[in-house]
């Protein structure tokens, strides 16, 4: 089924972020097209994780005033509410990996780095096409910008710096409440973003309130923002999330848990769903199901698989799969985002998993991307896969560690046509992007462990 284009990225420009000091990505077609798939390439340490993580800080910046107000929460639970009540919303505070924003620009910011740290992101939601710009000093937000259609003309939604506040009055429709939202600037920019506080409102207000206040363009915005799927590697570890599908269960309750009995069928739902998928990826898994126990009027379950053996069919929980198959599992939440119009990023997304099976995992979610899915991998038989070439970037970094993130068919002024080996010539530097290590040798090195003092 058609679903349509509904959200993807255009473009990056990020400053002063990390490695990444200056650096520009298009993920547009010649008919400036979003792509709704983007495979990037590079040598190791090269930046790839960091791009990746620059989408999860966007998020970081968008949950601040959100996540600020769960930390009072918590306080005022810790002070006034039994200590069982309390332990609950510390847990949900830490899920929600709680960064103010001076803690996030500490660890984004490129080390002794002079001038601002600056994201930009050209978006497209629906077929209209806006742009997020947002602007950091050593510790508070100096800059806010957001640009998106409104009556089929490209304006600006709100422009916010420390010395001015402009919002248009076109997209908050009530004149009470943009006075409100005003006041709130004047006391929180800085610590957080306006589009932090409209996140905040957009989840804390009724339905029907931010219906009647704001403008459905400026939500649909903010609800774009808000449902990124992310999977990337930062210094802490592996941090993001999933879209919270009203159809599916999603990480990390797809492995256990407890649920209220009108998600039952959510649950049905899933089962179904990972059963195809597992068996036909692996031909020993012949079935994968959730066993079910009604606890306290809530339904306990757990995921399982049917598997061949030495000949034999044995019951499994899935918790004993291997590193490589959980890998698949957390991963399918992301491959159905994208194909239902969600956007969905991946960092490292070959990890632990066989060659064959990332080539045939991509081949097969092209087709049924309605979103985007923007990926970082070093695995090379991508390169052969049946996939647009222009889809796949190199991570370039040259003598002065200057960098840029191209198409592979810009890189070269060699015509890519069918015949040509790929993945052989990328193996073989003639588009950069791979290590140029020199031999080591080892029995020295161990020698020299063994000198004495």
């Amino acid at each position: 089924m058609d679903r349509g284009i509904f959200i993807m990225f255009r473009y990056m420009k990020l400053k002063n972020y990390k490695s990444l000091v200056d650096v520009y990505v298009d993920f547009t077609t010649k008919k400036d097209e979003p792509k709704k798939l983007v495979l990037l390439y590079g040598e190791n340490g090269a930046g790839k994780s960091n791009l990746a993580s620059s989408f999860f800080t966007l998020t970081e910046l968008i949950r601040t005033k959100s996540n600020k107000i769960l930390m009072d929460k918590v306080t005022e639970d810790m002070l006034n509410k039994s200590k069982a009540e309390s332990i609950e919303k510390i847990i949900e505070l830490i899920k929600s990996d709680f960064k103010d924003t001076s803690a996030i620009i500490r660890d984004c910011k490129t080390v002794n780095s002079s001038g601002n740290m600056v994201l930009e992101f050209g978006f497209r939601i629906n077929g209209k096409n806006g742009v997020y710009k947002i602007e950091t000093d050593d510790e508070n937000i100096v800059y806010e910008r957001l640009d998106f259609v409104y009556n089929k003309n490209s304006v600006v939604f709100f422009e916010i710096s420390c010395d001015n506040v402009r919002i248009n009055e076109n997209v908050i429709t009530q004149k009470s409440y943009l006075g409100e939202l005003k006041e709130q600037v004047e006391k929180y920019f800085g610590k957080h973003s306006f589009l932090s506080i409209l996140n905040c409102e957009v989840n804390d207000k009724r339905k029907e309130f931010i219906k009647e206040n704001l403008n459905d363009c400026l939500i649909e915005v903010i609800n774009f923002f808000g449902r990124i799927s992310l999977q990337v590697n930062i210094d802490t570890g592996i941090k993001g999330k999933v879209t919270d599908s009203n159809s599916m269960l999603t990480p990390p309750e797809l492995v256990s848990g407890l649920i209220s009995k009108k998600d039952v069928k959510k649950l049905s739902k899933t089962e179904d769903v990972l059963d195809i998928f597992f068996t036909n990826l692996y031909s020993d898994i012949k079935k994968v199901f959730y066993k079910k126990q009604e606890v306290k009027n809530k339904i306990e379950y757990k995921l399982f698989e049917k598997k061949l053996v030495y000949g034999k069919i044995i019951e499994l929980s899935f918790e004993r799969e291997s590193t490589g198959t959980k890998k698949l599992l957390r991963l399918f939440p992301f491959l159905i985002d994208c194909a239902i119009g969600e956007t969905a990023i991946v960092d490292e997304f070959d990890s632990g998993i066989h060659d064959i099976l990332v080539k045939t995992l991509i081949e097969g979610v092209y087709p049924s991307i309605n979103g985007q899915l923007i990926m970082t991998t070093h695995n090379t038989s991508l390169l052969e896969a049946d996939i647009p070439k222009e889809n796949i970037y190199i991570f370039l970094v040259d003598v002065n560690a200057e960098k840029k993130i191209i198409p592979i068919t810009d890189v070269s002024e060699d015509r890519i046509h069918p015949n040509l080996n790929l993945r052989k010539r990328y193996l073989n530097g003639v588009y950069g992007g791979t290590p140029t290590p020199m031999d080591i040798d080892f029995e020295e090195l161990a020698d020299d462990l063994d000198e004495e003092d």
